[in-house]
């Protein structure tokens, strides 16, 4: 039985050193994942999938690169080399937001794919220049009805006068209820309110247009218009 014994002993001690030698065996190519191989543009911009951003505004110099400044405030570092525009001009744009760039100002940096010039809405004029007005107690006085087809002069939405005190006062409905409100043609051009409603700023739009633009918090109607977006534009009456 010991010569039996001693043959099985070393076929199982020859069938381990066996598989621990193709455990180690250095022809075997070992598998590593590439760094960021789901990801090849991993650092840079999306390379398949681009991220679109249209937006309007004025362009002007920066520290490293050129910056649209939008009506908001709201500003944009802009890649646009060859481009024929430059510091001074109203456009609108769209790019592709880069994931890495040397410009630092902004929300981020666009790659200018597309860019056309527009005209700039009055609040970003100098009133000075040509197509620029000022907001004045003179310019706002009147009536006024909501620009389109339907516009009525005889049923105007709001009527502004001047006041005993030599302000202006506007006379109109806010969220269906009649209301009147007070005209500051100061700095900030609004129309503004008692009771806890919000201001609407005004700004003029062409040679006899007023826009009343939404005011911060909740969204109101005016004589029955919802003032929201890029506002809504009154007419002058004559």
């Amino acid at each position: 039985m010991r010569p039996f014994l001693a043959i099985a002993t070393a076929a199982a001690l020859a069938a381990c050193n066996s598989g621990a030698d193709d455990s180690m065996d250095p022809t075997q190519p070992s598998i590593q994942e590439p760094a960021d191989s789901a990801d090849p543009a991993a650092g840079t911009r999306p390379a398949d999938q681009p991220r679109l951003v249209t937006v309007e505004g004025r362009i002007g110099e920066g520290a490293e690169c050129p910056l649209l400044t939008m009506p908001d405030g709201g500003r944009w570092s802009l890649s646009m080399e060859g481009s024929d525009f430059g510091p001074g001009d109203y456009v609108e744009l769209t790019g592709e937001r880069m994931d890495a760039s040397i410009c630092m100002a902004g929300e981020g940096t666009l790659l200018v794919r597309r860019i056309d010039p527009i005209d700039p809405p009055a609040r970003d004029r100098d009133p000075a220049r040509a197509g620029g007005l000022a907001v004045t107690s003179d310019y706002v006085r009147g009536s006024w009805v909501a620009k389109g087809l339907n516009a009525d002069c005889d049923r105007p939405d709001f009527q502004i006068m001047q006041n005993r005190n030599g302000g202006s006062i506007i006379e109109t409905s806010v969220n269906g209820v009649p209301t009147t409100g007070y005209v500051d043609v100061g700095e900030s051009p609004a129309f503004q309110w008692d009771e806890g409603l919000p201001a609407l700023p005004i700004e003029t739009r062409g040679p006899d247009g007023l826009a009343v633009m939404p005011g911060d918090g909740r969204t109101v109607t005016l004589a029955g218009h919802r003032i929201a977006g890029d506002g809504v534009v009154f007419v002058r009456c004559a």
